[in-house]
């Protein structure tokens, strides 16, 4: 019997750690630094980010942010990509979000590309 207790009283405990909202490690520690993502965002502004294609075939690079604009080329599987910003276009696979690649022009659909950091609305 007092192992269903103590197992009742685990599973109410992690139940209540996943449905009440925590505090954060650095306002526990008091500490004054931004969050490190809050950081990234800030200086996305000023560059560009890396991105990998994650498609299983060849990804379109295309001129407009939607899928009916032309096709300017492609992009391999795992191949690496510089992106510039996003915007919405027309969704791909319930993602709507497309990003400007950098340093060529084009878009691809962010359904098939990680992106490492976030990146800037254009």
């Amino acid at each position: 019997m007092n192992q269903l207790k103590v197992i009742a009283t685990a599973a109410a405990g992690l139940a209540l750690g996943l449905l009440l909202p925590g505090v954060p490690a650095a306002a526990q520690a008091g500490a004054a630094h931004p969050a490190p993502h809050a950081a990234a965002l800030a200086g996305a502004a000023n560059t560009h980010v890396q991105g990998v294609v994650v498609s299983r075939v060849s990804l379109h690079v295309r001129a407009r942010p939607t899928t009916s604009a032309k096709v300017l080329g492609s992009l391999d599987p795992f191949e690496k990509v510089q992106l510039s910003c996003q915007a919405k276009g027309s969704s791909v696979e319930g993602n709507n979000i497309w990003y400007r690649l950098h340093g060529a022009p084009g878009w691809v659909s962010a359904r098939f590309v990680h992106n490492y950091t976030p990146v800037r609305w254009c």
